[in-house]
């Protein structure tokens, strides 16, 4: 094997990486959107019982409120991969490509100072209700089970973090970033 040949099979190896992040980015977006489904169909039931058939169910509005976790928390990834977090246009409109740039690895670094801070609070959060086997009040949910995606929305969120400052750093920024100085719509 040439050296060649071996630093190209390098290359392709740390491809493989920010690939399946961004992967891993799709998936909990669409787990996401699962959840929301599944909160909406829970919300109209409950509204239909609740007024239409004058018989409540009170496991509906728990159900709904704890569906509401994994919408935010698996989405969270897929919005920064995508452009869809908040951004200043006003600002990087009038900056230089350097200072855009300088600019978006600052963000990036910040959503990943956050999303491992958060990442730790939510671990802690869910380890604690494993431990103390906490359950919720109406549908004796595990609490566990819905805690848990805080860690993991915060982790994936991190990890999309490194992947776009590393292709910022390389200069394989994707067209979702704002590289022109625009948001994108």
């Amino acid at each position: 094997m040439t050296r060649a040949s071996s630093g190209g099979e390098r290359m392709g190896g740390l491809r493989k990486g920010p690939a399946a992040i961004e992967w891993l980015s799709e998936l909990l977006a669409r787990m996401a959107g699962v959840a929301l489904l599944g909160m909406m169909l829970v919300v109209c039931y409950g509204v239909v019982m609740r007024y239409a058939l004058r018989s409540p169910v009170a496991w509906a509005n728990e159900f709904a409120r704890f569906s509401f976790l994994p919408v935010v928390a698996l989405g969270l990834a897929f919005a920064l991969r995508h452009g869809a977090h908040v951004a200043t246009e006003v600002l990087t409109g009038v900056l230089s490509a350097r200072a855009r740039k300088g600019l978006h690895l600052l963000a990036l670094t910040l959503f990943l100072a956050y999303g491992v801070l958060s990442c730790w609070a939510g671990w802690r959060l869910a380890s604690v209700a494993f431990a103390k086997g906490l359950r919720s009040d109406e549908a004796e949910i595990p609490l566990v089970l819905v805690q848990a995606v805080i860690p993991i929305g915060f982790l994936a969120l991190s990890l999309q973090a490194l992947v776009q400052a590393g292709q910022a750093l390389l200069g394989e920024a994707r067209q979702t970033e704002p590289s022109n100085g625009a948001h994108p719509r």
